[in-house]
C-alpha cells in the first residue's frame, strides 16, 4: 500500500499526533487505535465473560504466533512467546550448555538487556567474556573477527545499536561466528518494525525482541526466535505448565517438554499484549515493512540535511546506507537533556542519549513533523 498515498487515514489511527509531534520510536512506540481496541476487547471479554473465551484467546494467540513467524520468515514452532527482550536474552543464556573453556563475544554499545546475562553467566561458570571496543561509535567486523575463536560459544550483538542505530551485518557476522562453531544472537528491538528481518537469510541462531517500540505493540509484549534445529539444545530455566508438550493436561505426570519453542512458555500468556501486537503487525503488513523502511528513510534523509544546515549541530551516526535506519544521533550541544525536556514543553517528543540526541521517526510521521523539530532546533541552539 502506498503510505504517501494514505497518510491522512495511516495518521487517523495514532491518537498520539493529537497531542505531540512523536519523534520517540527508539524508546516506546505509541499504540494505534485498532491496537488499543483489541487489547480494550479481550480485557472487556475477561470483565464480563471470566475465562470462558479462553481457547478463543488461546486460538488467536496461536495465530498471532503464525503471523510473528511470516513476519521475520521463520517457522510458527520457532517462536515463543515471553514479556520482553530481556526475558528471552535470558532464556537462552541460562539454557545453553556451558563448558569451562567457552568465550562469550560482546561489544560496549549494547544495551545492558543484552551485557547482563552473559555476564552473570561468566561468572558463574568461570567463563571468559571477549569485548569488541567501538570505532568512533561504530562496530567494524575485523574487530569481530578478531575476538571470535573456536571457543566461542555465543556472540551477542544487537542488529541495531540503541543509542546511535549502527545496524551491524548479521549476515556476515553468522557466518563468521558459524564457522568458529558458534552461535550468534541479536537483540532484534531497535530493528524489528522499520526493517525487513529474513532470520533464514541472516542466519541467526536466536532473536530476541519486545513489541512496545518500533512495533507498535503493548507493553509486555514480545517474543523469542529459535532455530528449530537448536530448540532441544537449549535447556528451560523456568518452566510451567505450558512447558509441557500436553498442556491442557493437568494430571500428575512427568514432564514431557513441548518439541518446540512453546516449552520456554513457563505460565500464563499475555492475551491482551498478544491480540494487540497482532493487530499492530496486520497494520504494518498492510502497507508493506520494505515500504515503511522506504518511508523512514525518506523522513531520515529530510532530518539529516536538515541538521547539517544548524549551526554547531553534527550527525553522529553513521551515513553509509548498509548502517543507516530510523534511528539519527545528533551532536554539538552542551546539554542534551536540557534540549529534550524544553523541546516537549512544545510538544515535540525526542530522547537524549550517549550525549546527544536521539531522534526516531516512525512511517507515519511526516515531513511537517521533521520540519517542526528542525525549527525547533534551529531557535534553541540559536537563544
Amino acid at each position: 500500500m502506498n503510505i504517501e498515498g494514505h497518510i491522512d487515514e495511516l495518521r487517523a489511527q495514532f491518537p498520539v499526533i493529537k497531542r505531540y509531534t512523536y519523534l520517540n520510536h527508539a524508546a516506546v512506540g505509541p499504540l494505534p487505535q485498532r491496537v488499543l481496541d483489541e487489547v480494550s476487547r479481550i480485557n472487556q471479554d475477561k470483565g464480563y465473560s471470566g475465562g470462558l473465551h479462553w481457547m478463543d484467546w488461546e486460538e488467536e494467540a496461536e495465530e498471532t504466533r503464525k503471523i510473528i513467524a511470516r513476519l521475520i520468515n521463520a517457522h510458527p514452532e520457532e517462536i515463543a512467546f515471553v514479556q520482553n527482550t530481556s526475558v528471552g536474552l535470558s532464556i537462552i543464556a541460562n539454557g545453553l550448555n556451558w563448558e569451562k573453556t567457552d568465550n562469550i563475544v560482546i561489544n560496549d554499545l549494547e544495551f545492558p538487556s543484552n551485557l547482563f546475562p552473559w555476564q552473570i553467566q561468566a561468572k558463574r561458570h568461570r567463563l571468559v567474556t571477549k569485548t569488541v571496543q567501538n570505532r568512533n561509535e561504530k562496530l567494524a567486523m575485523e574487530d569481530f573477527e578478531e575476538k571470535i575463536d573456536r571457543h566461542t560459544k555465543i556472540v551477542a550483538v544487537s542488529h541495531v545499536q540503541f543509542s546511535n542505530g549502527f545496524k551491524v551485518d548479521l549476515q556476515r557476522l553468522s557466518k563468521l561466528a558459524h564457522e568458529n562453531g558458534g552461535y550468534v544472537i541479536t537483540d532484534a528491538v531497535q530493528s524489528l518494525g522499520q526493517m525487513p528481518i529474513d532470520v533464514k537469510k541472516l542466519d541467526v541462531d536466536f532473536l530476541a525482541t519486545s513489541g512496545y517500540k518500533w512495533l507498535l505493540s503493548p507493553i509486555a509484549t514480545g517474543f523469542l526466535y529459535i532455530k528449530k534445529d537448536l530448540i532441544d539444545e537449549i535447556e528451560p530455566s523456568i518452566v510451567g505448565y505450558r512447558t509441557d508438550e500436553n498442556y491442557h493436561e493437568y494430571s500428575y505426570r512427568t514432564i514431557n517438554p513441548a518439541k518446540n519453542a512453546r516449552r520456554f512458555e513457563h505460565g500464563q500468556i499475555n492475551f491482551p499484549g498478544i491480540a494487540g501486537m497482532r493487530a499492530a503487525i496486520e497494520i504494518l503488513e498492510s502497507f508493506g515493512i520494505h515500504n515503511i523502511e522506504r518511508r523512514i528513510r525518506e523522513l531520515v534523509d529530510r532530518l539529516i540535511i536538515g541538521i547539517s544546515e544548524l549551526k554547531g549541530l553534527k550527525v553522529l551516526s553513521s551515513l553509509k546506507p548498509e548502517h543507516r535506519n530510523g534511528i539519527v544521533k545528533v551532536g554539538g550541544l552542551e546539554s542534551p537533556d536540557e534540549v529534550v525536556t524544553k523541546l516537549k514543553e512544545d510538544n515535540i517528543v525526542i530522547s537524549s542519549r550517549a550525549g546527544g540526541l536521539r531522534i526516531s521517526p516512525h512511517f507515519y510521521n511526516t515531513e511537517g513533523e521533521i520540519k517542526q523539530l528542525l525549527d525547533a532546533l534551529s531557535f534553541l541552539t540559536q537563544s
